[in-house]
This record gives C-alpha cells, structure tokens and sequence, in this order.
C-alpha cells in the first residue's frame, strides 16, 4: 500500500521542470523507445530512496553519549557508596537489566562528581539522581528506595567535606 503512495507523489524538481524546458538529447528513432521503457523504473526507484529516509522514524536516529572512562579517587570512592547494600538486589535482576543497572549507575555517578565539583552544591540534585537510579531496581518500596537515597546522598556530602577538608591543608 505505501508502495501506491509513493508511485503516485511526484519529484518536485521534474515537476518544477516542464518537458518543453527539459533540453532534448538526440537519440535514433529505434532507441527510443527502449530508452522510455527504462527510464520509468529508474524514476520510481529514485523517487522511493528518495522519500526512504523520511520514513524511518526520528527515534531511531538517537546518538548514546559514551560514558568517561576517567577514574579518580572522589568518583571511585562515590561509586562505592552507591553500591553500598545493593547486592542482594543486584544478583536478583535479569543480565539485561543489570547492565541497565550498571550503565545507569556509572551514568549518575558522573553526574554526581560534577555536582560535587561546582562551588554550591545542589543536595536535592544529588538526592533525585540517587532516588531515579535505584528505580531500575523492580519491587523495591518507596520508602525504603528514598530512605536509601537519603543515606547514600549523606555519605556522599561527607565525602566532599573530607575532601574539601584535605585540598584546604594542601594550600596551606
């Protein structure tokens, strides 16, 4: 049926170009006609790879933005709070799901070691990106995920401060 529609839509250019502006190129009577029979199935082909692209749909063309692979001491150590009293749960998941888990958890990791690398630090901000991570993981209650979230957002806030700390006795 789609094959239908796009017989029948018409090229704009060779629309815009009437057959009397189109310049002729001299080609023996007998050639001719061969020439005609050929060209018709050229012209839907082109007109099909032509309109091919605007039929895959826009999602299908996301771009996954690779996660840093750099390992410092703060993002080591934050990693390790995250995963703090999670391997019950982690070892119930499915393989797919775990590598969700984990690409998800690297990917809030990051984002959290750069909340953390700003001059005022956003603990909501911390607190949401934990909370959204740990919803991957299935039947977990609501209020043990958030109350979960507020432990780990804690221990990742005295990070900073020790580490706040230590930079201020390298300066002086």
């Amino acid at each position: 049926m789609t094959d239908k529609k796009l017989d029948n839509l018409k090229d704009p250019v060779d629309s815009a170009i009437s057959e009397s502006e189109r310049p002729k190129q001299e080609v023996p009577a007998n050639q001719e006609k061969e020439t005609q029979n050929h060209e018709q199935p050229i012209a839907k082909k082109s007109t099909l790879e032509k309109y091919a692209n605007k039929l895959v749909p826009s999602k299908a063309k996301k771009v996954i933005k690779p996660i840093p692979q750099i390992q410092d001491e703060v993002l080591v150590k934050i990693e390790k709070i995250l995963e703090s009293g999670l391997a019950d749960e982690y070892t119930k998941l499915s393989p797919i799901t775990k590598q969700e888990f984990k690409i998800k958890g690297e990917e809030t990791t990051a984002k959290i070691r750069e909340l953390l690398q700003a001059t005022h630090i956003k603990v909501k901000k911390i607190f949401y990106l934990i909370v959204e991570w740990l919803r991957i993981l299935p039947g977990i209650n609501k209020f043990f995920l958030e109350q979960e979230a507020k432990i780990k957002t804690d221990q990742i806030i005295e990070l900073y401060k020790k580490q706040k700390e230590k930079d201020l006795n390298k300066i002086l």
